[in-house]
């Protein structure tokens, strides 16, 4: 299908449409896909077929296991999806080789969605994004840098923890450590890298190894038992700064006066998190909505170029970092 699209000068969804004989296609455009396809030989395949008859139905393909963020952010993309007249079905690949994301896109083929929603969760995730032929349009909820290769509706990670790392710096924190969730993931990463870069000092990063309270607890506890006394953290989830907290209380540090922490995300728990949570707050709710319309916008003009939306976070400020009047 890529050969064909590129010799006639079309997407690889106008060609789709044209072998399910859509007639929103011009005819002239028509025309010279199907003069394309009979002078290459080339024979659809069950995914061109199965475009036929496409219902209502958007695809939401998971690249890691959902999270409390996610399924927030599954909730607004069902919210929208509603609203606008269509109804969501749902796949999850847990792998991080793309194998499982593959087998998670052939099933929306299978289930004629007109387009589908990836949260990619690994670099290998994403090249399947690159390298995938569906007949249908793809958005990606994770950022796949300037040049992506499907529309993107995502947060900008490097603005997000801009405020964290400069709001610490702010009030005087000199030693700020990063606790990073998964290693292999894309978000991990994105975030380790933009610390590094206001940082720069590889001993204060620990790996939580896991979006959670106990990996948090625990790399706090690994980074004091090497001997690093950092006076703030940037915890790479809410939850794996709820951990922290926990910790600090067991190394005898005091939040905020011996060790301000930050998280990323948002959740509405962070405000009974200890004194409060310090967090870069994220808006699913917003991001699930925009994700849905930029669905709706390529299923209008197949042709345009990928879009890239990245979405700011806000730093909301607590008791974790600066002490309440």
């Amino acid at each position: 299908m890529a050969d064909v699209a590129a010799a006639a000068g079309v997407s690889r969804a106008t060609v789709s449409r044209v072998l399910s004989g859509d007639p929103a296609v011009v005819e002239s455009t028509a025309a010279a896909v199907r003069e394309v396809i009979d002078r290459l030989g080339y024979r659809p395949n069950r995914a061109a077929q199965a475009l036929m008859g496409a219902s209502r139905t958007l695809g939401v393909v998971f690249g890691q296991p959902p999270e409390r963020s996610s399924a927030l952010l599954l909730a607004a993309m069902q919210e929208a999806a509603t609203e606008r007249g269509y109804t969501l079905t749902v796949a999850i690949a847990t792998d991080h080789e793309g194998e499982q994301l593959r087998r998670g896109l052939d099933s929306m083929v299978d289930q004629r969605v007109a387009a589908a929603m990836v949260l990619p969760a690994t670099e290998l995730n994403a090249q399947v994004l690159a390298e995938v032929e569906v007949p249908f349009p793809m958005v990606s909820t994770t950022d796949l840098g300037p040049e992506p290769p499907c529309s993107v509706v995502a947060l900008d990670e490097v603005g997000a923890v801009d405020l964290v790392v400069q709001h610490l710096q702010e009030i005087g924190r000199r030693r700020i450590m990063h606790l990073g969730g998964r290693r292999e993931t894309l978000v991990a990463r994105f975030r380790r890298e933009r610390w590094e870069a206001l940082v720069g000092d590889p001993d204060l990063f620990e790996s939580a190894g896991a979006w959670s309270a106990r990996a948090g607890y625990e790399a706090l506890h690994k980074a004091a038992a090497r001997g690093v006394r950092p006076d703030a953290v940037f915890a790479g989830a809410d939850d794996i700064a709820l951990g922290v907290l926990r910790a600090a209380a067991e190394l005898g540090l005091r939040v905020p006066e011996d060790l301000a922490v930050a998280g990323f995300g948002g959740l509405p728990a962070t405000e009974f998190y200890g004194p409060g949570l310090t967090t870069a707050e994220t808006d699913l709710r917003e991001r699930g909505r925009l994700a849905v319309e930029e669905c709706l916008l390529r299923l209008a003009d197949p042709d345009a170029p990928p879009s890239r939306r990245l979405l700011p976070a806000q730093l909301v400020v607590r008791g974790s970092t600066v002490p309440s009047a």
